[in-house]
């Protein structure tokens, strides 16, 4: 199936982000990935992805349908180039199928063919600039070509046509922290907070943010609240078990 994106998790945050569009590339990929530092505000969001693309896979011609299926069982054997080769097929058959743009994008990406991906990105966003995964994968690929400039940008424009979704502010402020922004990180961040989906995941970062910078108290309730919105959360667990005792 065109990608159901499932997330792989490095420690560093950028590396997540690059990682989660690999990550989310097949299925078959998953054995190998951990997914233990995302959160079900994340989970959420990807599954209702996931069966908004099997609508949309349902709603396609029977040619599409076929080829389509082709990718499937590629992707099951680990064959990714045949499963581009059959997605290129799907491409030419109907250039203007937005799912198809974006899953060539990730198989560049997964081949580090990072220039094609981009392409293949943009032509995604152009063909449905709703598609908020799309923004995603742009500005992880312009991360891991450490385009921070331009994935910033890109993440702005993600923002600006969803201002109330979280994991947009979320990827906004990981990008900042990684500019050495930590003023501007951290104000993402606690926009991040405000908007849904309400996340431990982001308040797990804003709370390391905060720590980093000094501010202790902050951190402590930072990870407490994102316990009490997913209590036994690994990675919130963690960092509140190794603060320094009040």
């Amino acid at each position: 199936m065109l990608a159901t994106l499932r997330p792989r998790l490095p420690s560093s945050m950028l590396s997540w982000l690059f990682g989660l569009l690999l990550g989310m590339l097949a299925a078959a990929a998953a054995q190998a990935q951990d997914a233990a530092q995302l959160d079900e505000a994340y989970q959420s969001e990807l599954q209702a992805e996931s069966v908004a693309l099997r609508a949309r896979i349902q709603q396609m011609t029977p040619a599409m349908q076929e080829l389509n299926t082709q990718v499937s069982a590629a992707l099951r054997a680990g064959n990714r180039s045949q499963a581009q080769r059959v997605a290129e097929d799907m491409a030419r058959l109907e250039p203007h199928n937005a799912d198809v743009q974006l899953f060539l994008g990730k198989l560049h990406a997964q081949q580090g063919e990072l220039p094609a991906a981009l392409g293949r990105f943009d032509r995604t966003i152009a063909l449905n600039p709703d598609n908020k995964w799309a923004y995603i994968n742009k500005a992880g690929v312009q991360a891991e070509q450490s385009d921070f400039s331009n994935a910033l940008d890109t993440t702005q424009k993600l923002i600006q046509r969803f201002p109330g979704w979280s994991i947009g502010y979320n990827l906004q402020a990981s990008l900042l922290d990684a500019m050495n922004r930590e003023a501007d990180a951290l104000a993402a961040y606690q926009q991040a907070v405000r908007a849904q989906p309400a996340s431990a995941l982001i308040l797990t970062n804003l709370g390391n943010l905060q720590r980093r910078m000094g501010r202790l108290t902050d951190a402590r309730r930072s990870y407490e609240q994102a316990l009490r919105i997913q209590p036994r959360y690994a990675l919130a667990e963690s960092a509140l078990a190794g603060m320094p005792p009040p």
